[in-house]
């Protein structure tokens, strides 16, 4: 059986896939469209605004998210890289 990702690390991939800014509300119909509350998605985003991993701004009264640096354990390693960084 398949692992179902969680909703932080739905987000941050889609948020760093993205050009430029993400709106809040685009965030929200993501995680509804995923079988989650839209606002567990506004609250997972603005921790991962604090921790430094989504940059923050409200643009005309609505908060966008922007993601330039992926964080290691989403990252889709090549086979040399897996090779380097695998244990033993």
């Amino acid at each position: 059986m398949r692992n179902k990702i969680s909703l932080r690390d739905r987000i941050t991939k889609y948020v760093y896939n993205s050009d430029g800014w993400v709106n809040g509300g685009t965030l929200e119909r993501l995680a509804s469209e995923n079988g989650y509350k839209s606002s567990n998605c506004s609250r997972r985003a603005r921790e991962l605004a604090n921790e430094g991993i989504f940059e923050r701004r409200i643009e005309k009264g609505c908060v966008e998210y922007k993601c330039e640096i992926l964080p290691f354990h989403l990252k889709e390693l090549t086979s040399e890289e897996m090779v380097r960084y695998s244990v033993g």
